[in-house]
């Protein structure tokens, strides 16, 4: 158990998959084994999410964390030297109690993630099995269903629409590397029929990597995906989905939504899910309203039989999805543990979720790094779903490669999860 002990912890400041700055962490072990870990941060961030600290200033534009780096080595170090990688929670623990913040603002989520990360890596390494085995153990052997965002909108570069993500999701593969396959395939289609329809300047890439929406129809942009499917040869085995991404186009002091080309109260935005519910066959939709509004959520549950699912609403946080919970808003929630900021307490989000009838979405961050944790996190959860953006940018297909190597070493113990259902029975808290 001594060679477990952690022996030293370096940090240094790389760059993520957007050219911005990020948290890299190295945790040794005193048997020489070493455990690699970085912070990704999203573009699009919920203001619950726990803080990711900058140092502000002209370098990098004021987005460098060589504070968080520096406390990596100055305050986490000497608190965590000795403890053992095996025992993940006391060192989260441990760190949540260093940092001593509501959201960990004082040493920054992203230095307290990035250890996190390296310590499950290092304890992965020093048992000899993949990080997946270490999190899930024999539990271990269901691989997600990855979720396409081909069309991009929302608050990134070149979006012309307020919906964030057009998703199409492979509800009909034998297994996960049909599944990718099938969405690849449909994903060259999506840029022929969009310049078909909309000509040759149409053709756009979204912050995702998947093409920017050209124009501001909503139930255009599932035609297209729709249509991309059929000539692919997939028609039928495919289900759409949308993220709002809602509280990008809430306006806070007007108390509503600025939505194609006017404003909107939150029942006119549950009237239009509605009918784009009927009209488009919708599987899922992810924050569809402002991210403090569970009464609304727990509306939009009730009155559709759809996949509704909280990112910015719960952003991993337990007591957020146990209010959730206690009065039905959403039946779904996005699993992205840099949110909280420690693998631990992302652990513990998704299984008090999965006990409650919530569906675990797995999903990247729009800015992170090729070696991102969430396929095996996904794994060792047992996830039926996972968000891995277009098969265009390279932290994506990172994600989509990590997958395919693990369904080869599962070999014939590998099951593709079947697709959940939309309705839930809720579960108190």
């Amino acid at each position: 158990m001594e060679n477990q002990s952690i022996s030293a912890i370096r940090a240094r400041e790389i760059l993520d998959s957007k050219g911005r700055p990020m948290v890299e962490v190295d945790v040794w072990t005193a048997g020489g084994v070493m455990g690699r870990g970085a912070s990704p941060c999203g573009t699009s961030v919920g203001s619950h999410e726990a803080f990711v600290l900058r140092d502000g200033g002209k370098r990098f534009g004021g987005l460098g964390v060589q504070k968080a780096v520096r406390n990596v080595g100055e305050v986490l170090l000497p608190g965590l030297k000795g403890m053992n990688v095996l025992d993940q929670r006391a060192i989260d623990d441990r760190m949540v109690e260093l940092d001593g913040s509501a959201n960990k603002a004082r040493l920054g989520a992203n230095a307290i993630y990035s250890v996190s990360i390296a310590v499950a890596r290092a304890a992965a390494q020093s048992m000899g099995v993949p990080l997946y085995c270490y999190l899930g153990e024999k539990n271990a052997r269901r691989l997600p269903i990855p979720i396409f965002n081909l069309i991009n909108g929302g608050v990134y570069p070149h979006g012309k629409i307020e919906i964030q993500e057009f998703i199409l999701i492979p509800s009909r593969a034998p297994s996960f590397s049909e599944a990718l396959r099938m969405g690849v395939e449909i994903f060259y289609e999506v840029g022929k029929t969009l310049k078909k329809r909309y000509g040759e300047t149409s053709l756009c890439l979204g912050h995702s990597g998947g093409y920017a929406a050209p124009v501001n129809d909503p139930a255009g942009m599932v035609r297209i995906l729709m249509e991309a499917a059929g000539t692919a040869g997939y028609a039928g085995m495919f289900r759409i989905g949308l993220d709002c991404a809602a509280t990008h186009f809430f306006d806070k002091s007007q108390k509503d939504y600025h939505f194609v080309g006017k404003r909107a109260t939150r029942e006119q935005i549950i009237q239009f899910l509605e009918e784009m519910a009927r009209s488009c066959s919708l599987y899922m939709v992810e924050d569809p309203l402002e991210e403090d509004d569970f009464d609304g959520f727990a509306e939009i549950t009730r009155r559709l039989d759809l996949i509704i699912s909280g990112d910015d609403l719960f952003v991993n946080n337990l007591n957020r999805l146990k209010r959730g919970i206690s009065v039905g808003a959403a039946n779904a929630m996005v699993l992205k543990p840099n949110m909280i900021g420690t693998l631990s307490e992302a652990l513990d989000t998704a299984d008090f979720a999965r006990k409650h009838g919530y569906t675990i979405i797995a999903s990247c961050r729009a800015g992170g790094s090729p070696d991102d944790p969430i396929p095996d996190v996904a794994v060792a959860v047992g996830a039926p779903l996972i968000k891995a953006g277009a098969p265009q940018t390279g932290e994506r297909t990172s994600i989509q490669n990590r997958l395919l190597r693990i369904e080869e070493e599962l070999g014939d113990d590998a099951v593709l999860c079947p697709i959940p259902k939309a309705s839930r029975e809720t579960l108190a808290p």
